[in-house]
């Protein structure tokens, strides 16, 4: 009875070994799979073994392989790529659950990739906030980029803003952009790179959704004592920073060098008006607070609210009281 048994499950069990335990770049020859179902005491002779892998062919479930001095065997077929789970594990460490709920469907995610796959993921992840881009490639290019960081490699790519018609005007004169890459960072509605260059001293960061073109460069990346120590999670709140507040409809006018701010802070889908060559008007949903106050402060005049008039009010109190405490 006990080996009828194993011989019902041995397939489950063969199939699972090889979609943990294998991807391209990881196979397993005929021995090892056969030393691996022994651990769980089922034995398979090299003759059944190849059976048993051309019947999950037969029936789609695929086991490619190839030969070098012995019979390798891997698969690559799963229900998600490495980059969607990538994309999907951010978003449920960027929600409100739990930290256990977190990590539980985390882990979840984790089961449907290979275990090396699953291991290089972890390793390169960072999580924040849920973006809302309209670049299609941001999945596949934030995959280029853990892969890059998981390889220690150089990566480069083209970045661009947008003009106030949303056409993309490509920085550095349209030359690719090549810097050792530190970690990738979810946040505030954005995917970012931060990373360092060769010839500079502190970091940089990057919108992913602005970049085309994105690889992993053959030279491993320049390696930095002093970012042994880089805390992800205080450069974020260093760095990045949310409005909070109550939500009113705020009608803005600012200087056309705001233009790639005001995306990052409201999105692509937003409607703004050309008033002339150098302004711009916009009315956009704000969650209003002092920190949205101090950011247009931050602005130095290149940014105005001019409606409703209660914000207009609450900013000029606010402004009022910051001149009065300095």
């Amino acid at each position: 009875m006990p080996h009828m048994i194993e011989q019902k499950i041995k397939l489950l069990v063969l199939y699972d070994l090889l979609c943990r335990l294998t991807d391209e770049k990881h196979a397993l020859n005929t021995d090892e799979i056969i030393a691996l179902l022994a651990e769980r005491k089922i034995a398979v002779s090299r003759k059944i073994l190849l059976q048993d892998i051309a019947l999950l062919n037969e029936f789609g479930y695929e086991v490619l392989s190839y030969k070098k001095k012995y019979h390798y065997y891997y698969v690559v077929n799963r229900h998600f790529d490495s980059a969607e789970v990538a994309f999907l594990a951010d978003a449920v460490q960027a929600s409100k659950l739990s930290a256990l709920q977190k990590q539980t469907l985390t882990n979840k995610l984790m089961t449907t990739m290979g275990d090396f796959q699953a291991t290089e993921l972890i390793a390169a992840a960072r999580f924040g906030t849920i973006p809302k881009r309209n670049n299609r490639y941001i999945i596949y290019t934030i995959d280029t980029l853990k892969q890059a960081i998981a390889n220690d490699k150089k990566v480069s790519f083209k970045y661009y803003s947008l003009d106030y018609q949303k056409n993309k005007v490509y920085r550095n004169g349209g030359e690719r952009y090549v810097v050792n890459p530190l970690v990738v960072v979810w946040n505030k509605d954005n995917y970012y790179l931060i990373c360092y260059d060769d010839n500079h001293e502190g970091t940089a960061t990057y919108r992913i959704d602005r970049m085309a073109e994105a690889k992993e460069e053959a030279n491993d990346r320049v390696y930095r004592k002093e970012l042994d120590e880089f805390d992800i999670e205080q450069y974020r709140q260093r760095v990045f920073s949310m409005f909070g507040g109550e939500e009113q409809e705020v009608t803005l006018q600012f200087d056309s060098a705001m233009l790639d701010d005001v995306f990052d802070k409201f999105g692509e889908e937003i409607n703004i008006i050309k008033v002339d060559d150098i302004t711009n008007r916009l009315k956009v949903p704000i969650q209003v607070s002092k920190t949205f106050f101090a950011w247009v402060v931050g602005t130095q005049g290149k940014m105005r609210i001019l409606a409703p008039q209660n914000v207009c009010n609450q900013f000029n109190a606010f402004l009022t009281k910051i001149k009065e405490e300095y």
